[in-house]
């Protein structure tokens, strides 16, 4: 049973530099994205991570082998970001009133697409059916900003309308350590890996 579960959220991707949907759709990491999922590769590579369970869209699949983890990999559908519909590919930031409420109202579902409470439904089923009962003690989990903040809300047993009080940055770490029968927070958001002296530079286009 699974003891250690790093948490990633992939690499700037273009809907994060171009401020775009990009949900469900396919869309490849920056150069940037690349350079942040090399620089976690350093903070990761003496983990003994036994498995590793990734988002099958690019931005992860890219994240997840810029980091160069040694392990067996599965790729699930269930670990990916919130579907946004009709939205998808739709630029955000060119009327960022019109479309606040998908960034910060949990029930709101864009026409076709999913809510908040459906994603978590979706990924906290795949995490008790799959990853906490991996027999690997330590695993790592890639995937995107929506699906990991709302996994860490069930298991703080925070309310998803409080969702935005946790925020991921691009490559941004965090661990779950179980405790006895007790699963614990022991990192969030962890941006450690880029160093002092790349902080700034690397999180300067940091968007939704």
């Amino acid at each position: 049973m699974a003891k250690k579960i790093y948490l990633v959220r992939h690499g700037e991707a273009d809907s994060n530099a171009g401020g775009f949907f990009a949900g469900w759709k396919d869309v490849p990491l920056t150069p940037l994205g690349h350079q942040q999922a090399l620089l976690l590769s350093r903070r990761l590579l003496h983990e003994p991570i036994g498995k590793a369970y990734c988002s099958d869209l690019l931005r992860a699949k890219q994240t997840l082998e810029a980091i160069s983890v040694k392990c067996p990999v599965e790729y699930s559908q269930a670990l990916r970001e919130k579907n946004y519909g009709e939205l998808e590919g739709v630029k955000w930031e060119e009327n960022e009133k019109k479309y606040e409420k998908y960034h910060l109202d949990s029930s709101a579902r864009a026409p076709g697409g999913e809510n908040n409470e459906d994603v978590q439904r979706r990924v906290c089923e795949y995490f008790e059916k799959t990853i906490l009962n991996s027999p690997e003690d330590q695993v790592l989990v890639v995937s995107h900003h929506g699906p990991l903040v709302l996994f860490a809300c069930h298991m703080l047993g925070m309310p998803v309308s409080n969702w935005r009080r946790l925020r991921l940055g691009n490559c941004g770490l965090s661990v779950f350590s179980k405790e006895g029968k007790t699963w614990r927070m022991t990192l969030w958001n962890s941006l450690s890996h880029y160093g002092l002296e790349n902080f700034r530079p690397l999180l300067a286009s940091e968007r939704r």
